[in-house]
């Protein structure tokens, strides 16, 4: 069935309007008397029929009672801005994977400085997310230093867990941690091109923060945090 975000569902009229009401009537040629799956981003969903259209907005009846889809852990990512647009990818891939929440962050090696990205990254997390048929939207966090990120999760409570992907870390690999964390809360930490400072590794194992290795090769930093999530993925589901 197809999917639609709206603002609210509690109510038993249904609105749907700008982008979302055009990609109904125009890309999913949606009609009277449709039924489709509405989502309210935070979990919640129905399913609705379509009854009025016009020119810009969609009028529809929710006809399902509400349904709530309730996660046992949170997963975040936090990432170190990559060059160029590869942070879109990262932010599509990683609502596929299911992460709830998306940090872009900047550490000292970090390059990118994009401004007035955030519009453009949470639009890609919707779309990403209506297209996976997922019921949550992950939020996008503002673009904040490492540092400070670090001091805003510290001290880290009981049930969480801070992954971070190290190229000089040669034994500990994702598997073995993710085997002794039950249904903690997880932050995976993934840096920038030419890697974190030793300063700033320290500042991380200082908040908590578990060093991982990926294997023998160097990975970039899209790829080393769809690897990970992947991972977390696959062990959830044994």
């Amino acid at each position: 069935m197809k999917r639609v975000f709206v603002t609210d569902i509690t109510g038993d009229a249904i609105k749907i309007s700008g982008n979302d009401a055009h990609h109904l009537a125009r890309s999913l040629r949606a009609k009277r008397g449709d039924k489709l799956t509405a989502v309210d981003g935070t979990g919640n969903s129905a399913v609705i029929e379509l009854i009025d259209f016009d020119k810009t907005t969609i009028m529809a009846r929710r006809v399902s009672e509400i349904q709530k889809v309730i996660s046992d852990r949170k997963i975040i990512l936090a990432d170190c801005l990559p060059k160029q647009n590869r942070f879109d990818n990262i932010i599509e891939k990683a609502t596929e994977l299911g992460v709830d929440g998306i940090e872009p962050l900047i550490s000292e090696r970090t390059i990118a400085r994009p401004k007035d990205k955030l519009e453009r990254w949470r639009r890609i997390a919707k779309e990403s997310a209506e297209q996976c048929a997922r019921d949550t939207i992950p939020t996008i966090g503002d673009i904040r230093t490492l540092d400070d990120w670090l001091a805003e999760i510290s001290p880290l409570n009981s049930n969480t867990l801070l992954l971070f992907c190290w190229e000089c870390e040669r034994d500990t690999t994702v598997r073995e941690v993710l085997s002794t964390v039950g249904d903690k809360n997880i932050f995976v930490l993934i840096g920038p091109e030419g890697g974190f400072t030793e300063r700033e590794v320290l500042a991380i194992k200082s908040a908590g923060g578990i060093s991982v290795t990926l294997g023998k090769r160097v990975l970039k930093t899209d790829t080393a945090a769809i690897s990970v999530l992947a991972m977390i993925n696959y062990e959830s589901m044994n």
